[in-house]
């Protein structure tokens, strides 16, 4: 039987990944959401035949019936949104940034605990191909140990571009971005680093937000990683780039449109090589010897089947008489990643984490 699905917050985030996500997973029917935008609730009502909308989350919670929520409002909103659901017994998967602050998360991860209800966090590039494809590998040991890992985005896209409530934010790129990237490098490393380093210039000092985010993570085993997010750069836009490189194979991932031409000088065959391609998804490649290989190229976006995929493996947890709650927890390690680097990007010094 279906797992019933309630939905708050039916706006762009909800057409582009959160109503896919749900229509592509056979085990889950959506049968209420919420939104207080009523042109909203008709539009998506119709595109994905929800049976009942409501103009506010309280009454939804009050007259519909559903076992897990998706809650795809603004951040600032999500401590009561989870609060209310997991005290009514409803299991909740919560779009990123999870909460303003650790405190909230500590008390929304404890009471899920204490409920003995599933929370989840929808960090879902993991569960992209691409990223899902060289994770195998890495713990195939296909590549030897992975040591280094580069990640960067560059864009022009400034809180003045957003038409949302992004468009506030002062804790911008780190808050609202850095989440997924840093989960990535947790992911690939398993393991949570031990240092936190991060500098957020006022460059363009008219955005006041981090519109430009360099951090250096240290993580156990003499591994790092760094980050570079530049939302004010006129250069050809790049999503999320990353580089890991390892003992036998550096490797490239590539999340976004990649269009290739480029002509390389493999030192072994003594030779060029032609390179050419375009990839609206994503593609994953290794890289030896000066020789590029691509692993997995995808021909289109994946927010929305990733978010699917995490979706499937929270609906398996709902059936657990016992429900994990280590998702749950590492969401909060991750946010704490992010305001350990706004600390260390305001005092200026290295932050130490326990």
């Amino acid at each position: 039987m279906p797992v019933r699905a309630g939905v708050v917050g039916l706006g762009g985030v909800a057409d582009r990944i959160h109503l896919p996500a749900c229509a592509a997973v056979s085990d889950i029917v959506v049968t209420a959401g919420a939104d207080p935008n009523a042109e909203m609730r008709k539009k998506m009502a119709e595109k994905f035949r929800i049976p009942e909308t409501f103009d506010s989350f309280d009454q939804m919670m009050e007259k519909a019936k559903f076992d897990f929520l998706i809650a795809g409002t603004p951040p600032g909103s999500h401590f009561e949104i989870c609060e209310k659901a997991l005290n009514a017994g409803i299991h909740v998967f919560c779009e990123k940034p999870f909460m303003p602050s650790i405190e909230e998360a500590d008390k929304i991860v404890a009471l899920a605990k204490e409920k003995n209800l599933l929370l989840r966090v929808n960090n879902q590039y993991r569960y992209m191909s691409y990223y899902a494809e060289t994770k195998r590998r890495l713990d195939a040991g296909e590549f030897g140990r992975p040591y280094y890992i580069q990640c960067w985005q560059q864009m022009f896209h400034p809180p003045a571009k957003e038409t949302n409530w992004r468009s506030a934010l002062k804790q911008y790129v780190l808050f609202e971005f850095g989440t997924h990237a840093l989960d990535l490098a947790c992911f690939f490393f398993d393991a949570l680093p031990e240092t936190v380093n991060v500098f957020t210039p006022r460059a363009r000092p008219e955005y006041d937000a981090d519109v430009l985010v360099n951090a250096t993570l240290r993580f156990p085993g003499e591994r790092l990683g760094t980050f570079s997010f530049n939302r004010v750069t006129h250069a050809p836009e790049k999503y999320l780039e990353m580089r890991i490189d390892c003992e036998h194979a550096s490797l490239r991932i590539s999340l976004g449109g990649v269009a290739r031409f480029s002509i390389d000088w493999a030192k072994n065959s003594r030779r060029f090589t032609l390179k050419h391609g375009f990839v609206r998804g994503g593609q994953a490649r290794s890289e030896v010897n000066g020789v590029s290989s691509t692993y997995l190229n995808s021909g289109a976006p994946e927010f929305a089947s990733a978010t699917a995929e995490h979706l499937r493996v929270f609906v398996r947890e709902m059936s657990l008489s016992e429900r994990p709650i280590e998702a749950a927890r590492h969401a909060r390690d991750v946010l704490n990643l992010v305001f350990a680097g706004y600390e260390s990007a305001r005092s200026g010094e290295t932050v130490r984490l326990r």
